[in-house]
């Protein structure tokens, strides 16, 4: 009897899809791991105000020689914290920039008005008339700006703070890069006019060639040339913020924990405030970055 021979089956090729899948979630996941020397997540849980009970029992003493820096974001304010104190609060506006499908131009709207309008059943309005998806405005977010706000008291509204950046956008589409400060490490900055302040004060004007001045960058101190582009902005509370920042890791310098702080921030904060908050403490010299939960 002949003996069969088995022809050879055709060899599949693998499917690399569920692969890619993967990939595609490690690799931003390795980059973020590798951009600070340390990156942990806790969970913080503070009690509320009605159960702040004092008692009698002496509370053991703090470490005076620990800085236990955190910066925190809620709803409308970034506060610095440290050695069981706080810093004033850093009140902020929170403003949402589209790519409009319809023309490609850039519209700024606060959030509030933006909630507003989808609420009454519109999307966000394009400078060509037309409206974005109510339904799917949210991907066409560029930006999450936060404009600095100063607030007389808890109970005023305050009013945007105008501030004086580098511009290194185009002229048909200018960008705020860098804030501008002067020779005492202040901000070039005015509040704004009329409601809000959400008019560019007439006071405050652009650097012109021939200025000496920095930014929050070392050694970024020079004198403005003609080809220098300079604007008038709102003034980011993550500026403001960056800059307190590098003034505590300066002070602090020789503190063991000097490189150390934790972000605590809700489960609704965006990913993409957690990200500026994170870049502007590596940025100020802090490499070993916590983020918290802040918890009930």
């Amino acid at each position: 009897m002949a003996k069969q021979i088995k022809k050879p089956g055709k060899v599949e090729e693998p499917d690399l899809l569920p692969a890619m899948g993967l990939f595609t979630i490690l690799i931003p996941m390795l980059l973020t791991m590798t951009a600070f020397s340390k990156l942990a997540i806790v969970e913080v849980n503070l009690p509320e105000r009605s159960q702040m009970l004092i008692d009698d029992q002496t509370p053991p003493p703090p470490d005076e020689q620990a800085l236990n820096l955190s910066l925190a974001i809620a709803g409308n304010y970034l506060v610095i914290g440290a050695r069981g104190g706080f810093q004033p609060n850093v009140y902020f506006k929170e403003m949402w920039t589209f790519r409009c499908k319809s023309d490609a131009q850039l519209v700024t709207y606060p959030m509030e008005d933006v909630k507003a309008a989808v609420e009454s059943g519109h999307g966000p309005k394009c400078k060509d008339g037309s409206e974005m998806d109510k339904e799917k405005y949210l991907y066409e977010i560029e930006t999450i700006e936060l404009w600095a706000i100063q607030k007389e008291s808890e109970e005023d509204p305050g009013k945007v703070i105008w501030a004086a950046y580098k511009n290194d956008g185009s002229a048909e589409e200018a960008h705020a890069d860098s804030a501008f400060v002067d020779g005492a490490n202040n901000f070039l900055s005015l509040p704004g006019e009329g409601v809000g302040g959400l008019q560019k004060p007439a006071a405050l004007k652009a650097p012109t060639p021939g200025m000496a001045l920095a930014t929050l960058q070392p050694n970024s101190a020079r004198t403005l040339k003609p080809g220098d582009k300079t604007m008038i902005y709102p003034l980011s509370a993550y500026d403001l913020i960056a800059k307190d920042l590098i003034a505590i890791h300066t002070q602090f310098i020789d503190l063991d924990d000097v490189d150390n702080i934790i972000i605590v921030a809700n489960d609704d904060a965006q990913f993409d405030k957690i990200i500026q908050l994170m870049d502007r403490a590596k940025e100020a010299g802090f490499s070993k970055i916590n983020l918290a939960k802040l918890g009930g």
